[in-house]
């Protein structure tokens, strides 16, 4: 999937061992509780969303696609600055991706009794 113009991206993914289809639904679901999502789609397992501005940056476009991988699923997360050269635009990219998977693997966690 693409990214947004000449900025500098990040990317970080991670293995859940879930079905792919049931990671899609946990994403789609989680999104909304820190990101504006501006596309799903459920046939390519993609989606894009954004972040609103900080202190030090214009805010970060995403993308993610889930990719079933053995037994489970890997989620691949882009991120990039809606404008580029911006003070500790990557740190704060990484830690909305980073942020974005504690809500999933917190989502897809069996509760322990």
């Amino acid at each position: 999937m693409p990214l947004f113009g000449g900025n500098q991206s990040d990317s970080l993914e991670r293995y859940y061992p879930v079905p792919a289809a049931n990671v899609f639904q946990a994403l789609v679901h989680v999104l909304p509780q820190r990101f504006n999502v501006k596309g799903t789609d459920d046939f390519t397992l993609s989606c894009t969303f954004t972040s609103g501005a900080s202190l030090f940056t214009w805010g970060e476009n995403f993308s993610a696609q889930v990719v079933p991988s053995q037994e489970g699923a890997v989620v691949r997360v882009q991120g990039a600055g809606k404008v580029g050269g911006q003070i500790q635009q990557s740190s704060r990219t990484n830690k909305l991706m980073n942020e974005l998977f504690d809500r999933l693997t917190a989502a897809l966690r069996p509760s322990r009794s």
